[in-house]
C-alpha cells in the first residue's frame, strides 16, 4: 500500500497491480480488486457483480467453474465436476456413476443426441443409440438380432438382450 495526498493508504489491485484510486473497490480471498479486474481465472467471467466468487490455489473462480474443476462428483463420460445445481443422470443408483444430462444422452460411437424416450443401451460407462448399440451385441453375439426363434442363448429382440442379458434401456434424467 502506498500513502495517497490525504495520507491515506491506497490498495494495490491483486488483478492488475496498480494502485486502486476508485471510491470502491472489491475484497475478495483477502486481496482487493479494481471492480474490472475480479475475472474468473477459468473463463474470465466478470465477477464483480456476482453474490460469491471461490478462491483455490490463489486463483479465483465462479461458481460454475470452482465446482467442474473441484467438486467431489466427476462425470463419468467427460470427467469434470458437477455442481450441485445441475441436471444429471445417475446409472445404477449408488454405484456412484453419475453422468452431466448433456454427456450422458450421447451416442458413444457417433456423438448423436438421445432424446426423451428414445432406446439406448450402456456398456459399462458408455451409453449408446440403440443402432450402435445392437451392432456391438450382434458383433459378440456373432448372430443376428432379428431371429425370430427365440432359443435360449439368442437375442431377444423384444427386451433387447443377447445370451449375456445386456438390456437396452428407457430412461429418464432425475436430479439429486
Amino acid at each position: 500500500m502506498e500513502s495517497n495526498e490525504s495520507g491515506c493508504e491506497s490498495p494495490v489491485c491483486a488483478g492488475c497491480g496498480a494502485l486502486i484510486s476508485d471510491r470502491f473497490y472489491l475484497l475478495a480471498a483477502d486481496r482487493r480488486w479494481h471492480e474490472r479486474c475480479l475475472k474468473c481465472s477459468a473463463c474470465h467471467a466478470d465477477l464483480e457483480s456476482e453474490l460469491t466468487c471461490f478462491s483455490k490455489h490463489g486463483d479465483i473462480y465462479c461458481k460454475e467453474d470452482y465446482y467442474r474443476r473441484f467438486s467431489l462428483q466427476r462425470c463419468a463420460r467427460c470427467h469434470l465436476g458437477i455442481s450441485a445445481s445441475e441436471v444429471l443422470y445417475g446409472v445404477l443408483r449408488g454405484s456412484g456413476v453419475v453422468y452431466h444430462l448433456s454427456c450422458f444422452f450421447l451416442c458413444h460411437t457417433w456423438r448423436k443426441v438421445l432424446f426423451t424416450g428414445d432406446h439406448y443401451g450402456m456398456r459399462e460407462t458408455s451409453v449408446y443409440c440403440r443402432v450402435h448399440f445392437e451392432m456391438m451385441l450382434q458383433r459378440e453375439c456373432h448372430t443376428d438380432l432379428y431371429y425370430s426363434d427365440m432359443s435360449p442363448g439368442e437375442p431377444n429382440p423384444e427386451s433387447g438382450t443377447c445370451s449375456e442379458g445386456t438390456p437396452v434401456h428407457r430412461g429418464r434424467a432425475w436430479k439429486r
